[in-house]
């Protein structure tokens, strides 16, 4: 008896998982830039409310209706570790660190997810084809970012930091499953982005009060309602629509292609050059990414 053959499968929702990682391929710059001017806690601050708040009206305008009481527990532990305690470590951490070693640490996202899969009891099916994209996308990523990265006592906290966002972000993924067979991608999106909010606007207080509005260009204003609507608001409705259509595995490893989207805007941009490792570590990724959506189809009749 043959084997079944296999196929690339893409999604309209994988489209939009793309879109995703331009979306936050770009907004390392935009966050950059902006920060210059607004400090990082009340950058935040002021992003997490302008994103609770258009994420709130598309609840109303859509008229979605509230969670259920028994959903809140839950909405509550994901909007304090995904949004407020993600938030606070990855910026902590990436003022402690440098930029490469972060993309470095936020490309084992998949792998972070696998591992909490595997212990979840709500446990997604992971096939081979998947744990080996995952892998070479990982090499990939090291190759993007890693060649030339460091290690040292002056970044160890920044590093350590980061590898927190990242088990935050994981758990925030693994954590959303259950929600998301109850609610839309939207309901999980607006609720715990405002419960977050909640939790990391007082960490914002003194940026806010100490900042000179004044002097806040135009551009970095623009800046922060364009991350804020975009990489916050549109990027986490579409990351619960892969983690709901896709399954968690699957969705985590279109992280790995950020860095790769970064390096691409920077080149385009900014004409940073790139060298041959890191067309290597590109082609990786986006090889990791096929294998991982090949699936096997059953033939007709057998």
């Amino acid at each position: 008896m043959s084997a079944s053959p296999v196929r690339l499968k893409f999604t309209p929702v994988d489209v939009l998982l793309l879109f995703l990682v331009i979306i936050w391929g770009t907004n390392f710059s935009v966050v950059k830039v902006v920060v210059a001017e607004i400090p990082p806690f009340g950058f935040n601050a002021l992003r997490l409310i302008t994103a609770s708040v258009v994420l709130l009206l598309a609840v109303r305008v859509t008229g979605a209706p509230a969670p259920a009481r028994s959903a809140w527990p839950r909405l509550l532990a994901l909007g304090f570790f995904g949004h407020c305690c993600y938030q606070l470590s990855f910026i902590s951490g990436l003022a402690r660190t440098s930029v490469t070693n972060t993309s470095l640490i936020l490309g084992c996202m998949p792998v972070a997810v696998l591992i909490l899969n595997a212990v979840s009891r709500h446990r997604e099916r992971v096939r081979w084809s998947q744990w080996t994209g995952i892998a070479l996308a990982s090499l990939g990523v090291y190759l993007v970012v890693g060649v030339g990265a460091s290690a040292s006592r002056d970044t160890q906290w920044g590093d350590l930091l980061t590898i927190v966002a990242v088990w935050c972000w994981a758990w925030y993924t693994i954590g959303s499953r259950t929600l998301l067979a109850q609610y839309s991608p939207l309901q999980v999106s607006a609720y715990t982005t405002l419960i977050g909010t909640m939790f990391f606007v007082p960490f914002g207080v003194t940026d806010l009060v100490s900042l000179n509005w004044g002097e806040v260009s135009v551009w970095a204003w623009g800046g922060l309602v364009a991350s804020a609507v975009l990489a916050l608001s549109v990027s986490h409705i579409i990351w619960h629509m892969g983690v709901q259509r896709l399954g968690s595995a699957r969705t985590s490893i279109y992280s790995n292609l950020i860095p790769v989207a970064a390096m691409t805007v920077a080149t385009i941009w900014l004409s940073e050059p790139i060298g041959w490792s890191k067309m290597a570590g590109a082609a990786l990724v986006v090889g990791g990414l096929l294998l991982a959506r090949v699936e096997r189809t059953t033939a007709a009749g057998g």
